[in-house]
């Protein structure tokens, strides 16, 4: 009965030692162990299997054992790949012809290297693309949609440009931020520091298609009326602030903040109100999803509805 016990013990602190994390070096040692047991007890049964009957209890506590432990690797390698494959949903990364494309979906952003050694961080919804490799003293990268902050490697022989739909923006060494998304009716770069070069790629004449950005000049292209602003900022913190999850609004329409908002939080907004002509102002640094759509649909004086990941406005 002393086997019998042994099986008891150990299935009760399994269930209570269920947090443990199993590591490859833990499982491959125990699975090792238990084999070695089971080998040892099955030679030995067959060694006196003339002078007594076999003990298959103490077969079964050890089969049991390694059954259990076999389960545990399972577990633990099932749980890993299926968190490396919700990682693969969040950030998609393809090589294809030489040049690398990456993509982050709503909710996930993303820091990568390029091949000189500038940082970018992409924001949620993000479609960026580069060379593996840079060539011919250039160094292009292509915004396709979304938000990113880029700081930018220094190397003075080799010019670094960012392309979007409308501009191309080129720098030495410094460090600017562009949002540029489908949904909204702006394009807007910001410079963080250094100095840059915007040259737009569809300017109505030639004497306004390239302008010079100092630090904290920034550049808007309303989409929908064509017109071109450029302004000062004093403080660089909501022009970044995405980056460290905070939600900054200064007088943002309407799809920019509802863009915002399915960005962090992964979900979609449909707004159902007649109120479209919005101007929000307001920061959200921990506040959940609930608390944010109260609070700037309060400002709003309109009401919501949620269905799953889907916001209603009314």
């Amino acid at each position: 009965m002393a086997e019998k016990e042994i099986i008891e013990q150990w299935l009760a602190e399994s269930e209570m030692s269920g947090h443990i994390d199993f590591n490859d070096d833990f499982i491959t040692e125990q699975l090792f162990i238990t084999k070695g047991k089971i080998d040892s007890r099955i030679g030995a049964d067959y060694a006196v299997a003339i002078r007594k009957p076999t003990n298959w209890l103490a077969i079964a506590a050890s089969a049991l054992l390694f059954i259990s432990v076999s389960l545990v690797a399972y577990k633990f390698y099932a749980k890993k790949q299926t968190a490396e494959e919700l990682t693969a949903k969040h950030v998609e990364k393809r090589i294809v012809n030489g040049w690398v494309y990456i993509q982050t979906s709503k909710g996930i952003t993303d820091r990568i290297k390029l091949p000189d050694g500038s940082l970018i961080t992409l924001d949620a919804s993000t479609i960026i693309r580069y060379p593996q490799k840079f060539t011919n003293h250039k160094r292009p990268v292509f915004l396709d949609e979304g938000e990113a902050l880029f700081e930018v490697a220094k190397d003075k022989t080799s010019p670094f440009t960012v392309y979007t739909n409308k501009f191309a923006t080129t720098a030495l060494g410094t460090a600017f931020n562009i949002r540029s998304y489908a949904k909204e009716h702006k394009v807007s770069i910001s410079l963080i520091h250094g100095k840059i070069k915007v040259e737009d790629l569809h300017p109505k004449t030639i004497s306004n298609s390239t302008s010079i950005l100092l630090p904290h000049e920034q550049i808007v292209l309303n989409k929908l009326s064509g017109k071109l602003v450029k302004s000062n900022f004093q403080d660089e913190s909501p022009v970044i602030a995405w980056r460290s999850g905070v939600l900054t609004f200064s007088n943002s329409s309407m799809d920019e903040v509802i863009n915002s908002i399915e960005n962090r939080f992964n979900v979609t907004i449909v707004n159902n109100s007649k109120h479209t002509d919005w101007s929000y102002t307001g920061t959200f640094k921990d506040e959940q999803l609930a608390d944010i759509l109260k609070i700037v649909c309060l400002t709003e004086e309109i009401s919501y509805t949620q269905n799953n990941n889907v916001v209603t406005l009314n």
